[in-house]
């Protein structure tokens, strides 16, 4: 009875705290964005400012949306969806939103970056550009970077102009860059440094072509595993300053019951809690959940110190307020274990992420059938490997040249610890194998070098992976 009284009580201050926050966001106030209720939907208030159209919509059980889409690229830059459970953590996500939408409005329409060998001629390039576009009202704004930071620096930008002397690099750099587009200044305009043929091109450009993103397609299990629980699965990866948050709830079948997603700027413990809350709605008899996080993971604690989490107790916390059995392992290790099972050539594969510029790597492998972790899981923590000091490591995989010979090193004292039969790469920045096996053939002979491939989408590897861990985790608990 007392149980019932409390869900009941839960459920009437839920009422109570989404009426209130209608009405909060309803009345918020500031001089670059307007508030309004959409006049075709009464449960959803339009958040309108420049170069942003941002929703909050309220649904039946007090599930609350909110997104952020960029009018300029048509982007989604934010999207939640979520229970209400107290009034200060939906006001804090609702600051979150905001935050994305200043980020957009109070930049430029477009950010437009210049880079040459050096940096000076484009220097002195974007500031005559700056001058013509601030002259002619338009919304431009213009940087110069020296070619050895355009990796660090590049994805902050809509638009990167390479000058004539690096324009044979192209295509390399378009492939670091999925969501910008990148052009080239011919050398007759850059030699004149003919603003007006620059501002043309770019009132040419579309971006479409560079923003699609296709669809995925559920990987299929090749190995004969049986779960004999619902199980939803996790996945938390960092792209491009972004944190996607995908999730999956299979039945004891594998069959897929629920496919969603959500994009934030930092991850949090409470966005594993509002998945959680808004899933168990509708499915309340999940058994199970597989959760996947980047960082170091051992005996369900997460070391992950610049989003927060230092050695935090993520199952013991999950665990005080749900029923349900979780598994916590790191992303790598997922990935690993979901190519692994995707496939029945290689019985020893090893997995590399390269997630940015500047970022450590990490390893996940497979050997024999089994997944690597190692002492306290720090197996396939490259941030440790002591080939060079680690401010070298941050500063030679900011560039082609310093990334090549950084994952060419690391591969190779992967190969000579572990030996697998396939490496798996993902790297934004290295996509020509060959050359990645040239640089690799300065320290190691070529017959010890293994089949390598590369990959760019995550997120299925990731979910499979997970899901496997979660059907081990059910087997030994049934054996023992």
């Amino acid at each position: 009875i007392l149980e019932s009284v409390v869900s009941k009580m839960d459920e009437f201050l839920r009422d109570i705290h989404t009426s209130i926050f209608f009405k909060w966001v309803l009345a918020r106030r500031h001089p670059l964005y307007t508030v309004k209720i959409d006049p075709l939907d009464a449960t959803c208030i339009c958040i309108d400012s420049a170069y942003a159209h941002s929703e909050v919509t309220f649904n039946a059980q007090n599930i609350i949306e909110m997104s952020v889409s960029n009018t300029v690229n048509d982007r989604v830059e934010f999207y939640l969806h979520f229970q209400m459970n107290t009034l200060k953590h939906t006001i804090e996500l609702y600051e979150e939103m905001v935050d994305t939408i200043l980020k957009i409005s109070t930049s430029p329409k477009f950010k437009v970056l210049l880079s040459c060998t050096s940096g000076a001629t484009t220097g002195f390039f974007s500031r005559k550009l700056n001058e013509v576009a601030e002259m002619l009202g338009l919304d431009y704004i213009f940087n110069a970077v020296p070619y050895s930071r355009l990796f660090e620096l590049g994805h902050q930008y809509d638009i990167i102009l390479l000058a004539p002397q690096i324009a044979y690099l192209k295509n390399k750099i378009q492939q670091a860059f999925k969501y910008t587009r990148v052009l080239t200044i011919s050398s007759k305009v850059f030699a004149k440094y003919d603003c007006g043929r620059v501002l043309k091109m770019l009132e040419d450009v579309s971006t479409d072509d560079v923003n699609n993103t296709n669809s995925e397609i559920p990987l299929k299990m090749r190995l004969g595993y049986t779960m004999h629980k619902k199980a939803l699965v996790i996945s938390v990866i960092r792209d491009e300053g972004k944190v996607y948050i995908d999730y999956r709830l299979y039945d004891r079948n594998h069959t897929i019951l629920l496919d969603q997603g959500i994009i934030k700027t930092k991850i949090s413990i409470l966005d594993i809690s509002d998945i959680l809350d808004t899933v168990l709605i509708a499915y309340p008899d999940i058994e199970m959940v597989g959760l996947s996080m980047p960082g170091i993971v051992n005996e369900g604690r997460l070391y992950l110190v610049q989003h927060g989490f230092d050695n935090f107790d993520v199952i013991s916390h999950l665990s005080m307020k749900y029923p349900q059995k979780f598994v916590l392992c790191n992303d790598v290790n997922c990935i690993v274990t979901g190519y692994y099972a995707s496939q029945t050539k290689y019985q020893n594969i090893s997995f590399i992420f390269q997630p940015k510029a500047g970022y450590a790597a990490g390893i996940g492998s497979i050997i024999h059938g089994q997944l690597v972790r190692g002492y306290q899981n720090v197996a396939g923590e490259v941030q440790y490997l002591p080939m060079d000091l680690p401010s070298t490591k941050q500063e030679m995989s900011k560039t082609f040249d310093g990334s090549l010979e950084l994952m060419a090193k690391t591969l190779v004292s992967l190969i000579s610890l572990l030996g697998p039969e396939l490496i798996v790469v993902s790297c934004l920045l290295i996509s020509d194998i060959e050359k990645l096996k040239e640089e690799m053939k300065k320290y190691i002979p070529s017959q010890y070098i293994p089949e390598i491939i590369f990959i760019d989408s995550l997120k299925e590897y990731n979910l499979l992976g997970q899901l496997i861990l979660c059907i081990q985790e059910d087997l030994k608990e049934k054996n023992h």
